[in-house]
Parts: structure tokens; sequence; C-alpha cells
């Protein structure tokens, strides 16, 4: 956890770094100048860290605008980063081969500016849209009819999400009316609010056959009793380890792996889950990252955590690192996958070209 702390620390100072640099060469040079950029980076830099101090202080209201200043400049930060990465190396490019360039550099910070800026309020309109995503999967493991499950996933309530976003949330699962709710991971923040007000209304839509969830890293970081509560109190039975059996369908829940390095007691075992299971029960695992384990007999697994990059082209990053795409993938061996890009945002509440979704499965029977 340090290790990664120092890491996403030192990425985060070069960012700040980079761009403030640009901002030195714009105006003239003093070292009034030179502090300020210096302290307002330093202090950036380490805002996470600040927001983490003040919510143990419980100064909840200084912490909630302290939290939404912090990680839309971190959107911003990063959109002005990347589009000043494509400009600067566009430029090496025209210098090596003669040509002019069109922009002096108070013009290009202000272009490279504008431009985050745009694609900032882009980010925050599309994280808003959720999406619904539908699938359909045939089995002649489901004695007849078809059941519905809508999937959930990487919500992350807290400081920035809250009421007004299980509002939509609820909405939505409202229009679909799935017979079963799934969560898959990530439901709560490592930053809580009041978690036991947002269960509550949660707790107003149900589901008319069940509702289960498992346990994402994010439970872990905001503390396993506190998520456990929420989760429980929200209307979901948690499956850690285990499995349930709901308009004939077998659920299998397993906790995240990451339980293990964080001191807690990762319930991974589903050969114990699956032990009164009978394989000619059609099997939905529920797993919050999305990586498939081919001893684990299943006929679709249900994942999330890797929101679909959230902001392109991480989505690259996340299918080189994971193997694996959002969306519905059959395996070589028959079984499907599908990993959803997830309902909120973490960190920047931002998403560009991965919409968030609630997902419909509609698992049928080929008997009909």
């Amino acid at each position: 956890m340090l290790a990664f702390l120092s890491v996403a620390l030192l990425v985060y100072g070069t960012m700040h770094f980079y761009a403030l640099s640009k901002v030195w060469l714009v105006f003239s040079h003093s070292l009034g100048l030179g502090l300020a950029l210096a302290l307002g980076g330093l202090v950036m830099t380490l805002s996470p860290l600040i927001i983490w101090f003040m919510e143990k202080q419980s100064w909840h209201g200084a912490t909630v605008v302290a939290f939404w200043v912090t990680y839309i400049w971190m959107g911003f930060l990063f959109l002005f980063c990347s589009i000043a990465l494509i400009y600067d190396l566009g430029h090496a490019l025209a210098t090596l081969m003669g040509f002019k360039w069109f922009l002096n550099e108070t013009m290009a910070v202000l272009t490279v500016g504008l431009l985050a800026l745009e694609m900032l309020g882009y980010g925050l309109v599309e994280a808003r849209q959720i999406q619904i995503e539908e699938i359909k999967i045939t089995s002649s493991k489901l004695a007849s009819g078809r059941v519905t499950i809508a999937q959930i996933s990487d919500l992350h309530l807290g400081m920035m999400l809250g009421n007004e976003f299980i509002e939509r949330i609820m909405t939505r699962l409202q229009e679909i009316q799935p017979d079963i709710v799934v969560a898959t991971g990530d439901i709560v923040d490592g930053q809580g609010d009041d978690l036991d007000a947002l269960a509550k209304q949660f707790h107003s839509l149900q589901s008319t056959k069940g509702a289960y969830a498992v346990i994402g890293n994010h439970e872990f970081y905001a503390g396993l009793e506190n998520s456990l509560r929420f989760l429980r109190r929200a209307g979901f039975t948690v499956l850690r380890g285990e499995s349930a059996v709901a308009a004939g369908i077998v659920f299998v829940g397993i906790d995240d792996s990451t339980a293990g390095t964080l001191g807690h007691e990762a319930r991974v075992d589903t050969k114990k889950a699956l032990s009164s299971v009978s394989k000619d029960n059609f099997i939905v695992l529920l797993k919050h990252q999305p990586v498939v384990d081919s001893e684990t007999p299943f006929d679709l697994q249900l994942s999330g955590h890797i929101h679909g990059g959230q902001i392109f082209p991480f989505g690259l990053l996340t299918r080189l690192v994971y193997g694996v795409r959002t969306g519905l993938t059959r395996l070589a061996d028959g079984r499907w996958l599908y990993v959803s890009r997830g309902t909120g945002t973490w960190g920047p509440p931002i998403r560009i070209f991965a919409a968030p979704e609630i997902t419909l499965i509609t698992v049928e029977s080929e008997n009909k």
C-alpha cells in the first residue's frame, strides 16, 4: 500500500511539475511566481492526503468542498497534461522536419487549457448519463422461462456521489424492473459519507426475487464492517465465498483478492461455495475483478473494477493489464464473461468515451 501511494504521489507530482512549468514559461519570471507555483503544486499534489486527514477530523463541510475542488482539478490536470504532451510531440516533430510552428508559448498554453476545460465539461456530463446495456444468454440449464438480472458495479458512494446519484440509479432500475439485482463490488468508497441514509434510499427498491452483492477492494478501504452494514441495510445478501439460489439460478460470490494485502481474510474459496451445487445448474459467478479462473465452474461471470478505463485512453491500458475488454466475451471453453464499465466514478468525477452503465442480463431457457 505504501509503495502504491509513493508511486501515485510521484506520478501526480510529475504531472503538476509538467503543467506548471508551462505556466512558468508564459509569465515573466520572478521569485514570487516561482514560489507560488511550487507551493501550489505541492499542496495540490498532497491534497488527497490532506482530504484524508480532514475526514479523520470529522470536518465534514470543509472536506466535501475540498473533495470536489481536488478531484475536479485532478481531472483537468490529467486532460491538460495529455493534450499538452500530444502538442509537444507535434511541435518536436515539426521542428525536426524544419516546419515553422504556428503557436507561440502563450497561445499554446491557452489553447491546451481551453481544450482541457471543454473535455472536462464533456466528461462531467457523460458521467451522469447512465446507459442500460442489454445482453441475452440462452441456456438449456434453465428449466423454463426467462430471468432478468440487473448488474450495478463500482458506484463509489461517498463524498461526491450520494443521494442524487442513487436517485438516478433508482430511476433507471425502476424503468427496467429486473427480477434480481446484483452488485459486483466497490459500491462504497474509501471516503465515506452518511452511508446509513444512502442505504435506506437504496432499500426503497426491492427486486422481486432477490439482491446479491460481493466485496470489492474499496469496501475494504472504507472499512469492512461499515461496508457490510451498508450493503445489508441496502437490501443485499452479501455472498462471501457462498452461494444462493434464486429463480432457478445459482449465484456464487467471492471477496476481492486484495483483502489479504490489507490484513483481512479474503473469502475466495469457490469450491466450498459450490460443494452442494450441481453442474446442471446455471451458475452466475459474482467477482469484482475480471480475472477468470479456469478451475471454477460457472456459466456466466459478472465483474467490474476497470471502469472501462473511465477516461479515454485508459481503456486500452486496462485491456492490456487484464487481457479482457469491457462488455460480453465468449470464452474459449464456452463460458461467458461480462465486464461492466461501472455505474459511478472514482477520483475525477468524469467519464470520457466510457459511459456509466447498468447491465440488464436476460437468461432465457432454450426449452421455452
